[in-house]
């Protein structure tokens, strides 16, 4: 009954701890007695994160969080998603049907918080072809040969155009990233800057080529956008037949063993070097994307 609960009398009455006490206890233990961003669904707002500040302000007499986010809810086809309604799927279960991690994640940045999400298989697709646009971008930025410079009667080295003009649109892609990101984190209008600079890099690239110096800035501004959103992933290794077969065969290995987390490691790893799998009842198929 109600008296074998843990429980402390108090002037009030007896009292005893349920779950908001409990995310004070571990706010407090792991991030300290004042942190930066608290996130939860907009479900959450009252009464658990309402208790949790009252509760942790009264102990402590100082600001709880700075920043709180809540986000609104996830849609399942037009129908707001729900573990009673049974329209969920899980990462996993994301992941088993092909889709990358990284697509997973551009879907979910294209709404910002505040706004629901529709999440359809049509748009997952399309953050697939997406990601992949991006991750080829980088590439050709990489492997772009540098444009030569010339040198003009004055003397200065000139290219057919100013090589200052890709830096300064790179310069403006980051300043409407972080102006985007700043404005309550609005991804949409940061993923907007950068396939803004994108489109008018492959521009540059096809009109004069890139110096040297533009090369570095835009894969700079890559590694910064990337290092917020985590939507371009690692840079592609070649890799080669036999060290693809030895990671299937570890990866089969890995499932028998009932080990699903390291199966899944080793195909994100692939996934991340171009390779796609495909299990089918003959065994593992494998092809390069």
């Amino acid at each position: 009954g109600e008296d074998d609960e843990p429980g402390w009398d108090a002037p009030f009455g007896r009292g005893r701890p349920g779950w908001h006490i409990e995310c004070s206890a571990m706010a407090m233990k792991y991030l300290g007695e004042t942190f930066d961003i608290h996130a939860g669904g907009q479900d959450l707002q009252f009464p658990h994160h309402e208790n949790e500040i009252a509760q942790s302000e009264g102990a402590t007499g100082k600001q709880f969080a700075k920043y709180w986010i809540h986000s609104e809810f996830l849609k399942i086809d037009d129908v707001t998603m729900s573990k009673s309604k049974g329209n969920f799927f899980t990462f996993r279960d994301l992941r088993e049907q092909g889709y990358s991690p990284l697509a997973i994640r551009y879907l979910l940045l294209s709404v910002p918080y505040r706004k629901q999400l529709n999440f359809t298989f049509e748009g997952l697709q399309g953050a697939e072809s997406t990601v992949e646009r991006l991750r080829n971008f980088r590439s050709l930025v990489s492997d772009a040969k540098c444009a030569s410079l010339r040198v003009s009667k004055g003397g200065s080295e000139t290219l057919g155009v100013s090589p200052s003009l890709t830096r300064g649109l790179v310069q403006t892609a980051l300043e409407k990233f972080e102006a985007a990101m700043d404005d309550d984190f609005n991804t949409a209008a940061a993923l907007a800057a950068i396939h803004d600079m994108v489109r008018e890099v492959n521009t540059v690239m096809a009109n004069d080529g890139l110096s040297a110096d533009d090369k570095t800035a835009v894969l700079g501004a890559i590694a910064k956008f990337d290092s917020v959103l985590g939507i371009f992933g690692a840079e592609e290794t070649k890799i080669l037949d036999a060290d693809i077969e030895a990671l299937i065969a570890e990866r089969q290995a890995a499932r028998n063993n009932r080990d699903f987390a390291r199966s899944d490691e080793i195909r994100d790893e692939l996934a991340a070097k171009g390779i796609v799998l495909e299990d089918t009842k003959d065994g593992v198929r494998w092809k390069r994307k």
